[in-house]
């Protein structure tokens, strides 16, 4: 199956997953309040969030943060947030952008500037519908001061994608990981940076969040993220082994074997193009 089709699949498949301090539950997300400022918004099964998003709520204006966003998702998103506060969506933290879908990522509140990665913002420029709303991108790390709340933004330049932003809120313990982790769940790894992804993993794990909003999954913690990377290594464990038997692709894939982890959500449907990406990002080094 081509990788274009695979991420829409990713768009269109998702597991549902529960939590606790449900503010509501909508066609495409599951509010969860998670610390005084923040909320995460879960991804539903049935709707077409195709990852998780978070927002904080500050004294004057609401921060939304994710990636993968379309119309539908966002109109819910602001309609939502406006059951919960009366101040606006002014900033918009877009944590990855995936080249070539231009439906995706452009239909954003106007009012609302975007703040993300260099190599997200040349992502998002290179798509044919231009963006309308201010942009502030950046090259490594940025804090953002809103009234007493410090919000920490770090490029992890190469991991799930090119740019990968997290979102820290040290005060509050708060960590969203975008894509860069999937809780108990096998997402999509296509256009993954496969050694440069566990290094960030480890860094995420380092930061000893308390809640952690993975980009698929339920709210987690610290040990969410441990658990995702030790599927990763062995997953580029068993993908290396082949590749130093000087087996060919058909033949890794035909053989590949981590028996631990078939029946996660999202295993089969992503394996093709997960093993495909690590096989050919390995090999090259």
């Amino acid at each position: 199956m081509p990788i274009r089709s695979i991420f829409i699949v990713c768009c269109l498949v998702m597991i549902l997953f529960t939590g606790s301090e449900k503010a509501f539950a909508g066609k495409h997300y599951d509010i969860q309040k998670v610390s005084d400022s923040v909320y995460a918004a879960i991804a539903l099964p049935s709707g077409k969030a195709a990852s998780n998003a978070m927002f904080i709520v500050t004294g004057s204006h609401v921060i939304l943060a994710g990636a993968h966003f379309v119309q539908e998702t966002v109109r819910e998103l602001v309609a939502e947030i406006g059951k919960i506060t009366q101040n606006p969506v002014r900033e918009i933290i877009l944590t990855h952008h995936h080249s070539g879908y231009n439906y995706i990522d452009v239909d954003l509140p106007v009012n609302a500037e975007i703040i993300t990665s260099w190599q997200t913002w040349q992502a998002l420029k290179s798509e044919y519908r231009q963006v309308k709303n201010p942009v502030t991108f950046f090259e490594k790390g940025l804090t953002l001061q809103r009234e007493n709340l410090s919000i920490v933004l770090s490029n992890t330049d190469f991991g799930h994608s090119k740019g990968d932003l997290i979102v820290y809120v040290p005060s509050e313990g708060v960590l969203f990981t975008s894509d860069l982790v999937f809780n108990r769940s096998i997402g999509y790894m296509g256009t993954g940076f496969m050694r440069e992804w566990v290094i960030s993993l480890e860094f995420l794990e380092s930061l000893s969040a308390n809640i952690v909003i993975p980009g698929v999954g339920r709210v987690t913690d610290t040990e969410g993220i441990t658990q995702f990377r030790m599927f990763m290594k062995d997953f580029l464990t068993e993908v290396l082994r082949h590749i130093e038997k000087g087996d060919s692709l058909a033949v890794t894939k035909k053989e590949f074997k981590i028996p631990q982890y078939i029946n996660l959500p999202g295993y089969r449907t992503f394996f093709e193009v997960n093993v495909e990406r690590a096989y050919g990002e390995l090999k090259e080094k």
